[in-house]
């Protein structure tokens, strides 16, 4: 895929990375972000209900496990056709979702079946969405500026979980339950909407060359199976896998756990994304010039710390965890991600970027089920966050494996030479 776009005056007049299509992006993303990161709260709305442990996993889940089924076919389809009809119509349907959830009896018999269905609905939509928004961004990053790319972008994801939990839950008291919460978050479409109306020209776009060659699911199934066995990048997607489910445990059971601990869960999404914010602020400028596999299992090891001292440690340090928290998870994420970018070439980069994302899918799918069924064994939240403490020290390992592998071949290489 081409990463300058012949149609658009804005790659011609600004080369560089910070362009109008990519600061529309980050805006659109950054708002649309809201619709996830309000789900904050989910879990122990769900657990105030009455729902049981196992139906609450599930209930999670959902959402990511359609995002999961569903990017695949919606990348396909997106290839050869406009993208701005199904980005307009995924953002209605969102927004109807979190509105809905007011309307439903949780002392009905199908209250569960009914939540699930709308799980179900957001998480085919929001998989067309941000499959239309990743592919629109990655033709946005130019070459040797992908870990800064990735750094920006990710505050999209960042800002809403700073801003939302914390607006949350100085709300909650004020619109009086997780519901009505969930349906003030759902004006957030008309700011989407406007985004979506200045980035037409770039969503109308279609993947020529890419769609050439990735005309069907089918292709596009070959494609994403050879990206992973491979491109080389298999153990870097498994640490990719592995950091997804220890943030999303982070973010689904961190409430869970403040109701035991007495911490203030908004204080965690705050000093965390904070901490992100004011690094990669600083400091993405200087991301493509660290040395990748030294300090992705370093950092690694220190976000394990920093889970563990929130879990487990006196209530003093929490702040200071989750500020070692935020400063690991800054450089964990765009060092990992521009791995995958740089060592993918034009025409496997959007596959490995989906692929990518596909993880992070997959990690909001199973971390949901794995902390339900640690809840369901009798133990606490304390032990949740353990496992994800556990969970992203995998990652590094994953990292320090491919590491290894990568040395392994130079030597042979040099052998034969």
């Amino acid at each position: 895929m081409s990463t300058h776009s012949p149609t658009s005056p804005t790659r011609k007049a600004d080369p560089g990375l910070i362009s109008l299509d990519f600061i529309l992006l980050f805006f659109m993303a950054l708002f649309s972000n809201c619709y996830l990161s309000i789900y904050y709260c989910f879990e122990q709305w769900l657990e105030h209900v009455s729902v049981d442990p196992s139906w609450r996993g599930i209930l999670l889940g959902a959402l990511f496990g359609m995002v999961l089924v569903t990017r695949p076919f919606a990348t396909v389809i997106m290839l050869k056709r406009s993208r701005l009809p199904a980005v307009i119509v995924s953002l209605f349907i969102c927004s109807g979702v979190l509105f809905s959830y007011q309307f439903l009896d949780p002392a009905s018999p199908s209250f569960e079946w009914l939540l699930l269905a709308l799980r179900i609905v957001q998480g085919i939509f929001l998989a067309i969405y941000s499959s239309c928004v990743v592919s629109v961004l990655v033709s946005c990053i130019p070459p040797g500026q992908s870990a800064r790319g990735f750094a920006l972008f990710s505050f999209t994801t960042l800002l809403p979980y700073a801003i939302i939990p914390t607006i949350g839950e100085f709300l909650l008291p004020i619109v009086g339950s997780e519901p009505s919460l969930f349906a003030w978050t759902s004006l957030l479409l008309v700011p989407c909407l406007v985004m979506s109306f200045f980035l037409a020209p770039r969503l109308r776009q279609t993947d020529a060359a890419v769609a050439g060659r990735t005309a069907n699911f089918a292709q596009y199934r070959k494609d994403l199976m050879h990206s992973v066995l491979h491109s080389g990048l298999s153990l870097v997607f498994a640490s990719m896998f592995s950091f997804s489910l220890a943030t999303s445990t982070g973010l689904f059971f961190m409430k869970g756990l403040c109701s035991q601990t007495g911490g203030d869960p908004a204080k965690f999404f705050f000093y965390y994304t904070t901490t992100m914010i004011v690094l990669r602020f600083f400091f993405s400028k200087r991301l493509d010039t660290l040395p990748r596999y030294r300090i992705v299992p370093i950092v690694a090891l220190t976000m394990a710390s920093g889970l563990l001292i929130i879990a487990w440690g006196p209530l003093w340090a929490y702040v200071p965890a989750t500020i070692l928290y935020g400063i690991s998870l800054s450089l964990l994420y765009p060092l990992t991600a521009a791995a995958i970018y740089d060592r993918s070439t034009p025409e496997t980069r959007t596959i490995n970027s989906n692929f990518m994302m596909l993880m992070f899918d997959a990690g909001g799918l199973f971390s949901p089920m794995i902390g339900g069924f640690v809840i369901s064994l009798g133990l606490d939240y304390h032990a949740v966050i353990t496992v994800a403490a556990g969970m992203v020290s995998m990652s590094g390992f994953f990292f320090t494996l491919d590491r290894l592998r990568l040395h392994l071949q130079e030597v042979r290489a040099r052998r034969q030479a």
